[in-house]
């Protein structure tokens, strides 16, 4: 029996189910048919024409991505911009596209507690819980098992991330990490929640000018980027789709890099 693009679906949704979208989000099937079978998967953080292109040469028809290419109404598809040519190549090529967003955030096991895990943060816990539930919500929250002087998290973070600049706010020269708040992506939002979790350092990404005054504040706040903050959703989703079906193929894009450069 073939694999369908409803398949996919499901074993995606039966993880992190749709409606635990915010409703700013358009997470789901963007385009293509529940019926069609597919002979492979493309997995991406975003989907843009190298992508696109990469599926087509690989001979996947669905792409699973993150963030969802339509984010907003899109009025035309006459291939001006970057969403509306990948939206023609997707059906020209019968190539389903489906995203996980920010259901995928909010998931014990998804996005931040990726985060956690590569982190080796102990006693996690949802930083920002969905009203009556537990393990469904925004960010996270875990202790390190061994404190670290500030400076030392530091370099850590950079590491396990690849980031090559971290921005972040001042701190005590002296100060020692112990608990540790993240959300992946965009979550300066948070930074509130962290301080009253009582964090010692607050990693999120897209943070803006004024956050970073935090005089006052014990929680050091944290800047890793969005994409590297989320770049680890994509192994996330392959071992979900392989262990499901264990015989098909599913890649992760090496299309796909960092759309920020640093100079």
């Amino acid at each position: 029996m073939s694999i369908t693009v409803q398949d996919i679906c499901q074993t995606l949704e039966a993880f992190a189910p749709l409606n635990l979208q915010e409703s700013y989000d358009n997470a789901g099937l963007l385009v293509g048919e529940l019926d069609t079978p597919v002979r492979a998967v493309l997995v991406c953080l975003d989907v843009t024409e190298s992508v696109m292109e990469e599926a087509v040469a690989k001979g996947c028809n669905m792409v699973v991505s993150h963030h969802p290419l339509i984010f907003k109404g899109v009025k035309a598809i006459t291939g001006p911009d970057r969403i509306t040519r990948c939206l023609i190549k997707a059906i020209q090529h019968n190539i389903a596209l489906y995203a996980c967003h920010t259901n995928a955030d909010s998931v014990f096991d998804g996005v931040n507690g990726r985060m956690a895990e590569m982190l080796h943060l102990q006693d996690c816990r949802i930083l920002a819980s969905k009203p009556g539930e537990t393990h469904v919500g925004l960010g996270m929250l875990g202790r390190l098992n061994t404190p670290m002087p500030v400076e030392s998290f530091l370099q850590e973070v950079k590491r396990v991330f690849n980031v090559h600049t971290l921005r972040h706010s001042g701190y005590e020269p002296h100060a020692v990490i112990r608990t540790v708040a993240l959300c992946g992506g965009s979550g300066s939002e948070f930074y509130t929640d962290a301080k009253r979790a009582g964090a010692d350092v607050f990693i999120t990404a897209d943070v803006k000018f004024h956050a970073f005054f935090t005089q006052g504040s014990p929680v050091l706040l944290v800047d890793a980027g969005h994409f590297e903050t989320e770049q680890f959703t994509k192994a996330l989703f392959v071992e979900l789709l392989s262990k499901k079906f264990p015989t098909f193929a599913v890649h992760i894009s090496t299309a796909e890099t960092n759309p920020v450069h640093y100079f």
